[in-house]
């Protein structure tokens, strides 16, 4: 969480256990910025912390002086060799955008980690990630050729593979670099058999217990004659930015496999299914990754993750997902057959084999692992502290067993998910660290643990870092002499302490600078209810800091994708948020100019409540947050009485239409002067119901269709279309003409009179009976009630079963034949983001698809960036957001384009070529003689 100018949260956080106060954050633009950012540093005595995507777990991207994040702008692709298989980048280019980049050539960065779509190489380098792939490709240190970096006096370095030759040049030199070399050299003579004797288990592909000595001395000349090129990398591998300062990366790639196959074999305890994993590594998988059963009865409540849980039979304890690659799709094939054989006769009571069309289905379930789990509501939280353990992997049913036993005799459930194949399992106990008691055992735990690896000859740390939470424990794992010299290798590199201090090297106590720490002092009268969340403050606390928000794909945070501001995702906001409401006076701290700039640039997308893992919903948040704390502005009480601005408009539209795009009432309103505001229909659509044959049908389907302020006022030829569909389709229509916005009163923070508007809309609906089906047009209208309004009206009355249009179109399906023309097009269609959120987003196409001859097909299309009011005061972030995917989906060609929703439709008119139609618009078509064309032209 980035302090800007006269900095309301002084702290930084990632998603560790951990907050560390902060005195300057700085995204430098460039890499001779990078360098000078780190020299001035370096000259005034400041310590520096990197940070990439700011997701490690041991409190390594966090840091009390100059903390410097590369994820903005160091986003590069430097050189790429394909014939070489080698790319060089800059250190925060994301490992998934990185992968897309070097497809078309057939390859791809190996290591695979959970959080592929927005982990950074810079941060993979730092803490030497691996991913579910390790058992076949190793970790990052084994495709990290060289590494240029930038040492703590501030010289720039390349440190690559070199000849006996060039070795002894470099240990002549008067520099930092030649002391760094004397000094390894001289280390590793006298003490490297030590450290073999006393590092982790060699077996152990995951071991990154302090600093990589053990790899330099065992795999590189002199020490091994037959060995690689003596190379400083693999140190830098794995040193969490206490070493050097990453400024490039030259990376070696692999073949991407040619076929690859799951088998997901289920098991009655996670004890069985561990006890097959050493047995099973003689059929060489790529991966074998443990899910238990809390990671996937999580998934059942995430709206984003159900569809992926097809495979899932009966209720396993654990599933061992194998994935098998082969060059030959015949030998992967019986290699498969082969596979589940052998599982079945070892236990397993259920062995699919996936279609690899839904891999990604099964790994996006592992993938979200920690998210779902973090995202349970309680306050006893899955904490990190010894989950980054490995052992020999024969040893891991029996370090289980240990755990397992410690876990029982001190009373803490506990969580098990991770890397089976080799010898990792993320093991995480269930603590709150907002008690004493919860500390208290958090400590214990820590403590008892790291014996227990030590018995195992297992490594502290494996892929995660040791980073804050596990350097007190480094020394009891290899003894003193080898913890000496791990710490005189960080005085070799950096004798002043100034890089990232604190992690690797450090004895601060572990239960110091919990960010659990920060608890509430006040509470508020919220507008929403809370309870479903524990509370307001649980709600904000769900965003553990994994940051699936910082993606670059996808519909969740816009801004945040169009801007790269870490205060624009939900991290960023949930962290804001946090720190105000556990300030003394949480309202006043609400009010706070960066968190109100944070919250401002939220456009209310709710994709945060599907698509991250906890479920975080920061549009209602910021509704909430707005009600504490909105004041009334002009724009904001035409917001109030929009309703009614708009039915004394609609007596004369053309008058309305020209005063309300005046400059200076734009001014007023805070409009962008490049927008145009909505216009009026000439003929609003209660008057046009009043002049259409609207007698009430018998022994029909009776349809209460709800009219929304947009399709009553500004498009009324949408709530034409819906009306005369349902009619055509057989349907007993009856109109409400909604008289306000329950959705954008809620957006504006206005709940009591979104409550108001509700409870209307609820009279209003008195004469529904049992069998009628309530239908609405715009779909953020429809979706309050399948959200917010339950939190609203508490249990003041009932909320409706309301469907989207759509979803009753394919409810008529159900019931017979459906009279539709052919229409011998093709549609695009985008779709609303709250449709994608809260319902199920194919079902637009898969109604429209009902029309014989249509050629339908849905666009990846994330936000259209216009949500509302945002879009007309953000005009350049509104546009940018736009233009990542929106409008070059649908530039192309002369397909109709479906766009659901009101905002969607406004935002395609000032910026695209094409109009967009509602859904409706495109149904009548095909039911009467009505011509569209991809302008929107009758």
């Amino acid at each position: 969480m980035p302090p800007q100018n006269n900095s309301f949260s002084k702290s930084a956080t990632d998603a560790s256990v951990y907050e560390f106060p902060l005195n300057k954050w700085v995204t430098p633009r460039s890499l001779p910025e990078l360098v000078k950012t780190c020299r001035e540093a370096f000259s005034n005595k400041q310590s520096v912390t990197m940070r990439a995507g700011g997701t490690s777990l041991g409190g390594q991207a966090i840091g009390s002086e100059v903390l410097i994040d590369v994820s903005k702008h160091l986003t590069q692709i430097l050189d790429y060799r394909p014939e070489r298989k080698e790319v060089v980048v800059e250190p925060g280019v994301i490992q998934d955008d990185l992968n897309a980049y070097v497809k078309a050539n057939g390859l791809r960065f190996a290591p695979d980690t959970s959080t592929s779509n927005r982990a950074m190489i810079g941060g993979m380098i730092g803490n030497n990630s691996c991913g579910s792939y390790s058992v076949y490709y190793g970790t990052t240190r084994e495709h990290v050729k060289s590494v240029e970096v930038i040492l703590s006096d501030g010289s720039e370095v390349i440190f690559e593979d070199l000849t006996t030759e060039e070795l002894a040049h470099k240990q002549t030199l008067d520099t930092l670099e030649g002391h760094l070399y004397r000094g390894v050299m001289s280390m590793l003579e006298e003490h490297g058999d030590t450290i073999l004797e006393n590092f982790p288990d060699a077996s152990i592909k995951r071991r990154n217990t302090g600093y990589a000595l053990d790899e330099l001395y065992r795999h590189h000349q002199p020490f091994n004659p037959h060995g690689k090129p003596f190379n400083l990398t693999p140190l830098i591998c794995g040193s969490e930015g206490t070493l050097a300062v990453v400024k490039s990366a030259r990376l070696g790639l692999v073949e991407a496999p040619k076929h690859r196959q799951l088998i997901c074999a289920h098991y009655h305890s996670v004890r069985e299914a561990m006890q097959v994993v050493p047995e099973f590594l003689q059929f060489h998988p790529a991966a074998i990754e443990l899910i238990d059963r809390p990671t996937l009865e999580g998934t059942k409540d995430n709206k984003a993750l159900q569809p992926n849980r097809f495979w899932i039979q009966d209720d396993p304890a654990a599933v061992l997902v194998v994935e098998l690659f082969d060059d030959c799709l015949d030998s992967l094939n019986a290699r498969l057959r082969i596979c589940q054989a052998w599982l079945a006769e070892k236990g397993s009571y259920a062995t699919p084999i996936i279609d690899a069309a839904d891999s990604d289905k099964v790994w996006s379930i592992r993938k979200a692992g920690l998210g779902l789990l973090m995202g349970k509501i309680t306050r006893q939280k899955a904490v990190a502290v010894i989950e980054d353990a490995a052992v020999p992997v024969a040893k891991l049913p029996d370090y289980y067993h240990d755990v397992e036993q410690m876990m029982a005799e001190l009373g803490v459930g506990c969580i098990y998910y991770g890397h089976a194949s080799v010898g990792l399992i993320h093991i995480r106990p269930e603590l709150d660290l907002a008690t004493e008691k919860g500390r208290q055992l958090f400590e214990e735990i820590a403590k008892r643990n790291s014996k227990l690896v030590k018995s195992y000859r297992g490594a502290i740390s494996g892929e995660h870092g040791d980073g804050r939470i596990r350097a007190p424990f480094i020394k009891e794992q290899v003894g003193e002499t080898v913890y000496q010299c791990l710490v005189n290798l960080k005085r070799l590199f950096d004798p002043q302490n100034l890089l990232n201090p604190g992690v690797i090297i450090g004895d601060m106590p572990i239960t110091q600078n919990l960010r659990a720490a920060r608890q509430p002092q006040a509470t508020l009268t919220t507008g929403f209810d809370w309870s479903n969340d524990l509370s307001l403050m649980d709600a904000v606390e769900k965003c553990n800091g994994a940051a699936a928000c910082r993606k670059s794909t996808g519909t969740m945070c816009p801004s945040y994708q169009a801007t790269r501001e870490e205060n624009y995702s939900t991290r960023g906001r949930s962290n804001l948020l946090r720190f105000a409401l556990t300030e003394p006076n949480p309202q006043t701290a609400l009010s706070n100019a960066e968190l109100q700039d944070a919250l401002e640039m939220c456009l209310g997308c709710k994709a945060c409540h599907s698509e991250c893992p906890a479920n975080v919903d920061m549009a209602r948040l910021k509704a909430e947050v707005l009600y504490q704390t909105g004041k009334m502005s002009l724009s904001r009480l035409a917001l109030k009485y929009y309703g009614f601005l708009m039915r004394v408009g609609s007596v004369f539209p053309r008058i309305y239409n020209q005063v309300q795009n005046l400059g200076w009432v734009k001014r007023l309103m805070n409009v962008d002067s490049r927008r145009a505001l909505p216009t009026l229909s000439n003929l609003e659509l209660s008057r046009w119901w009043q002049t259409t044959d609207n007698a009430s049908k018998d022994n029909c389907q009776r349809v209460w269709l709800l009219c929304d302020l947009y399709s009553r006022y500004q498009e009324s030829e949408v709530g034409q279309a819906a009306i005369l569909t349902l009619h055509k389709l057989g349907c007993d229509v009856q109109p409400i003409f909604l008289e306000a916005s329950p959705r954008a009163l809620i957006s504006q923070g206005l709940l009591d009179g979104a409550r108001k508007a509700l409870l209307d809309i609820n009279r209003q609906l008195s004469a529904v009976q049992e069998n009628d089906w309530i239908v609405g047009i715009e779909p953020s209208e429809v979706l309050v009630w399948r959200d917010e309004a339950q939190a609203l009206m508490k249990a003041e009355t009932q909320t409706w079963q309301i469907l989207l249009f759509e979803e009753a179109v394919l409810k008529l399906a159900e019931k017979g034949e459906l009279p539709f023309q052919a229409l011998t097009r093709k549609v695009k269609v985008h779709t609303h983001c709250h449709q994608k959120s809260l319902a199920k987003e194919a079902d637009v196409a898969k109604a429209l698809s009902l029309i014989p001859a249509l050629e339908v097909e849905r666009i990846a299309s994330g936000c259209c960036g216009m949500s509302g009011e945002f879009g007309y005061r953000h005009y350049d972030v509104s546009k940018k957001i736009a233009e990542q995917s929106l409008l070059p989906a649908i530039e192309e060609g002369d397909a109709l384009i479906v766009a659901t929703g009101t905002s969607c439709r406004h935002q395609l008119d000032d910026f695209s070529s094409k109009q967009g139609l509602h859904s409706a618009q495109v149904f009548l078509q095909a039911l009467q003689d009505i011509e569209w064309s991809s302008a929107g032209r009758r």
